[in-house]
């Protein structure tokens, strides 16, 4: 994920060299599903939901990056439009400034979705209270007045 203009002050400055580290000690593959950084891959959809496959045909699982198979191009389904792989650099417990190794893992954009699901829910819903609140007190002080 490209680091919010607001968040870049949180992250150190040799983020860069962390991030390539990082993408060295997972092989320039995502640490989830196994695809490789820069690879053109297409998504599984209907009976094939749950995998890809990349340009040799060769089909993975998209949760766990198993080697399923070469299928035949035109017995799998797809969106037909394939995804460049660009892996970026979650942080597991969701602090920036907690760039321990042991605290980074390099994902594909659809698994570091997946793994901060909850974390952007939970915000999100903060979020949408936090302005009710502030409306609700804008609505009540000019009830009164």
């Amino acid at each position: 994920m490209p680091i919010k203009p607001e968040n870049r002050g949180r992250y150190p400055a040799n983020w860069k060299e962390i991030r390539e580290r990082i993408l060295r000690r997972a092989l320039h593959c995502c640490e989830q599903c196994d695809a490789p950084d820069g690879e053109i891959i297409v998504r599984g959809k209907g009976k094939d939901a749950g995998t890809y496959m990349n340009h040799e045909a060769k089909v993975f699982d998209a949760e766990t990056g198993e080697y399923l198979g070469q299928w035949r191009m035109s017995d799998y389904e797809c969106n037909g439009d394939g995804v460049k792989i660009v892996l970026t650099i979650a942080h597991l417990d969701h602090v920036p400034e907690h760039c321990d190794d042991s605290n980074l893992k390099a994902l594909c954009q659809r698994c570091h979705l997946a793994y901060d699901a909850e974390h952007h829910r939970a915000n999100a819903q903060a979020t949408r209270r936090a302005r009710k609140a502030i409306g609700d007190l804008f609505e009540s002080q000019g009830g009164a007045a």
